[in-house]
């Protein structure tokens, strides 16, 4: 077997696995806060970008943990022919999850370098221009895509049962409706975005708009 890279089992986070739910959702409402660059950039000057710094990092943080929290539904808990924090199988359909999840993580970083470190993890400034080259050619939210397509694949390999079931007196949360739910939220930040992008660039983001798809590539 391989070595628990991904799906991780972190016992430690089984207590917040009832809430692991509302720990991400609490994290994308943190990078909600954020997307309004332009507009509360201009309003609050410096301000605005401490506050980004912190609260955007906090965001991506709380993601993280919230999606970990799934993966521990209780200390040593095994589904049926399911080790947590193991790779079940080992077989070729793990092999195939692993280079979906490691291309989503290339996209992910190929994203971050295009954008740069500062506007990807602490705040966009009002003055930054339109970024239209590498994987922002070929869609608007590589980033957003990236953590959607490696949560995706990170399910197919710890898959557990489909839907929320009690189990040993614990509740266990169906990774799938998070997983929707997750798209779901991502999809309307990015509508949020763009549509505070196109105000404040206009017709160039109209423009880019048109030509590149807000997520899946043409």
């Amino acid at each position: 077997m391989f070595p628990p890279i991904f799906p991780i089992y972190i016992a430690a986070l089984a207590p917040l696995h009832p809430y692991a739910p509302l720990v991400w959702l609490s994290g994308v409402i943190c990078l909600w806060l954020t997307r309004y660059t332009h507009q509360l950039g201009q309003r609050w000057g410096s301000v605005f970008y401490l506050l980004s710094a912190m609260v955007r990092p906090l965001g991506m943080l709380l993601i993280a943990i919230g999606w970990f929290a799934l993966y521990a539904p209780e200390p040593g808990y095994v589904m049926p022919g399911v080790t947590v924090g193991w790779l079940p199988r080992a077989n070729l359909t793990d092999v195939l999850c692993w280079l979906a999840i490691a291309l989503f993580s290339g996209l992910g970083i190929w994203a971050v370098v295009t954008l740069g470190l500062r506007r990807s993890f602490l705040f966009r400034h009002a003055d930054d221009p339109l970024t239209t080259i590498g994987p922002y050619a070929i869609m608007r939210h590589p980033q957003f895509l990236s953590v959607i397509g490696m949560t995706f694949f990170g399910n197919r390999l710890f898959n557990p049962a489909g839907f929320p079931t009690l189990a040993y007196g614990a509740y266990h949360h169906s990774l799938d409706a998070n997983w929707v739910l997750f798209t779901v939220a991502l999809w309307l930040l990015a509508i949020l975005e763009d549509r505070e992008l196109a105000a404040h660039f206009g017709e160039e983001y109209e423009e880019y708009a048109q030509k590149v798809p807000r997520l899946f590539p043409n």
